[in-house]
C-alpha cells in the first residue's frame, strides 16, 4: 500500500507531507486506507464519511490521526527528521478542532498536556527557516497553545514553557519589526 499517497489524500492541504518518509509507518487501518485510496475520495472530511460508511467510527479516525502525529514526533525526536516539522505542526493542529469537535475534548487535552513542548520545540526550528510572514504565524499560535496549556492544567511547567514561548514570540516579531503586543491570555476563538 501506498501509505504516503493515501495520507497525502486525507491531508491534500498539507503538502509538506510529500517530504516525510513514511516507511517505518505501521497501522492497523490498512485495508480502510487501502480502499479509501481506491475510492479517489480526497479530504479529512470525505475520509471520516467513508470510515463510517463502512463501518468504522469516529473513534478509529481519531485513533488514526493521533498515530500520524504519534510517527511524526517519533522521526522529529529519534531521528531529527527536518521533514516532519511543519507536518506535525499541523497535524497537531488538525487534531485539536477535529476532537474537540467530535467529542474527544479529553484525548485533545491529554495530547495537549503531553505535546506542547514539543510543538514550542518545532515552531522555533520552524522560525528558523521561515520568512517573516509565516515565522511569526507559527510562532504565535505555539505561544497561544501554551496559555491554553497554563489555563488547562494548573502546572508550573506549563507556566514556565509559556514564558519561554513567550520570550520566543517576543524576539521573532523584534527580529521582524513587528511591534505589537503580546496576548496574555487566549484570544477569542482560540
Amino acid at each position: 500500500m501506498a501509505i504516503k499517497e493515501v495520507i497525502m489524500r486525507i491531508f491534500p492541504e498539507i503538502p509538506e507531507l510529500e517530504r516525510v518518509d513514511f516507511f517505518q509507518y505501521s497501522t492497523p487501518y490498512a485495508a480502510v486506507l487501502t480502499a479509501f485510496l481506491e475510492s479517489g475520495k480526497t479530504g479529512l472530511r470525505k475520509f471520516e464519511e467513508f470510515v463510517e460508511e463502512n463501518g468504522g467510527k469516529k473513534a478509529d479516525v481519531g485513533k488514526f490521526l493521533i498515530s500520524i502525529f504519534q510517527y511524526l514526533l517519533i522521526r522529529y525526536r529519534r531521528y531529527g527528521d527536518k521533514n516532519v516539522e511543519i507536518p506535525a505542526f499541523k497535524i497537531f493542529l488538525t487534531l485539536r478542532g477535529w476532537l474537540n469537535e467530535n467529542g474527544f475534548e479529553n484525548d485533545y487535552r491529554r495530547l495537549l498536556h503531553s505535546f506542547v513542548g514539543y510543538i514550542v520545540d518545532i515552531a522555533e526550528k520552524i522560525v528558523e527557516k521561515s520568512d517573516c510572514e509565516l515565522g511569526p504565524a507559527y510562532m504565535k499560535t505555539a505561544y497561544l497553545l501554551t496559555i491554553e496549556a497554563e489555563e488547562t492544567f494548573k502546572e508550573e511547567y506549563f507556566s514556565e514553557l509559556k514564558k519561554k514561548a513567550r520570550e520566543m514570540l517576543a524576539k521573532v516579531y523584534k527580529n521582524c519589526g513587528i511591534y505589537k503586543a503580546l496576548p496574555e491570555k487566549r484570544e477569542k476563538g482560540c
